[in-house]
């Protein structure tokens, strides 16, 4: 239902940080809310497309990365009414930059993170990327990761003990950013999720892993059909756990997300 301030129906802009499945879910919700000015952003071009799809009729879907002074140039220019950050759990430099940035300007801000999922008992824990690589080779000696290939630098060092194998998106940027990481074309598995259960079981009896990394990104990242596909297989999973966003408060509803813009601009009003 529309929102309404001092009796007239307000339609404030909205700034969805995206690039996530839920991007286009929570774009629609609030829609359905009464926002009908919001403008989603993505970091990739791909993105924009298959994520967004026909919604970019009824929204404004940018390609766009931000600096903290750019993010304000663009809350300034955009009027925008509340930033609502639904970025990935990883991704914390956007998440603190948004964060700050709104602090600053005294603009609204929500943070929409979804829900971590547990994994069955047996899962091998780190904090890092660098911890990740160093516990590698004592976990065993075929390793899918599939931890996007941003982070397959960190990996370099093991290209001469482990037989590695990334499976990330198919775009030229992350395949340029496997190979500079050592990656051959032949250990580069270049795939589009999303990715059933039974189709992550295939892949890693094809390649013959006997360990699985990957990030703890929650249920909706696709986290579950791979992990339990690697322990039907008898594979060891070795998962990398989220950032801690210390004085970050979060909501991780749909609904929540909603009811949470809301009553901001209520509070502003």
């Amino acid at each position: 239902m529309p929102i309404f301030f001092a009796g007239a129906a307000v339609k404030p802009t909205i700034l969805l940080l995206s690039g996530t499945s839920e991007g286009p879910v929570l774009a629609q919700a609030l829609l359905e809310a009464g926002f009908r000015s919001v403008i989603a952003t993505v970091t990739r071009e791909e993105a924009r497309t298959n994520l967004f799809g026909p919604l970019q009729d009824a929204i404004s879907v940018r390609v766009q990365g931000f600096t903290a002074a750019s993010l304000t140039q663009f809350l300034v220019q955009h009027r925008i009414g509340v930033v609502l950050d639904a970025t990935h759990p990883f991704a914390v430099r956007i998440t603190r930059m948004a964060a700050a940035v709104c602090q600053e300007l005294g603009t609204p801000y929500v943070r929409y993170e979804r829900p971590d999922w547990q994994p069955p008992a047996g899962a091998v824990y780190v904090d890092s990327y660098t911890e990740a690589a160093r516990t590698l080779p004592s976990l065993g000696s075929r390793i899918m990761l599939t931890i996007g290939a941003k982070q397959l630098k960190h990996f370099v060092s093991l290209h001469e003990q482990l037989t590695l194998f990334a499976r990330i998106l198919p775009s030229p940027v992350s395949v340029q950013q496997a190979l500079d990481a050592g990656f051959t074309q032949a250990h580069i598995l270049a795939l589009r999720p999303p990715f059933s259960k039974a189709f992550n079981r295939s892949l890693l009896e094809e390649y013959r892993a006997d360990v699985l990394v990957t990030k703890a990104s929650g249920a909706d990242g696709g986290v579950v059909e791979k992990v339990m596909a690697a322990q039907e297989l008898g594979l060891t999973t070795l998962m990398i756990r989220r950032p801690e966003l210390h004085g970050h408060q979060s909501v991780s509803t749909l609904s929540a997300a909603i009811d949470a813009c809301c009553q901001a601009l209520v509070a502003t009003d």
